[in-house]
């Protein structure tokens, strides 16, 4: 398994309405373990979390799921990440 850091950006637009089944769906990549880590920024941008797949296409099709991706809000930015 690879580490993939996935950087979430919160567009002009945003309205938070899909929060919750952004969390949800944190919840089950826990359940999973595929989550390492995951935060929100204190300044509301934004967030990212860690993320451990196969390779960099598995890691984006589990952002591909998440519902906050699906609105369209945000930006996300997938990248394998070699961190110790």
């Amino acid at each position: 398994m690879k580490t993939f850091l996935v950087f979430i950006q919160r567009k002009p637009g945003f309205t938070g309405a899909s929060i919750p089944g952004h969390r949800e769906h944190l919840t089950q990549l826990r359940e999973q373990d595929r989550i390492v880590l995951a935060g929100g920024f204190p300044d509301q941008t934004g967030g990212a979390y860690v993320v451990k797949a196969e390779d960099h296409e598995a890691a984006a099709k589990l952002v591909e799921l998440d519902p906050m991706f699906a609105e369209n809000e945000c930006v996300y930015v997938v990248k394998e990440w070699n961190a110790q």
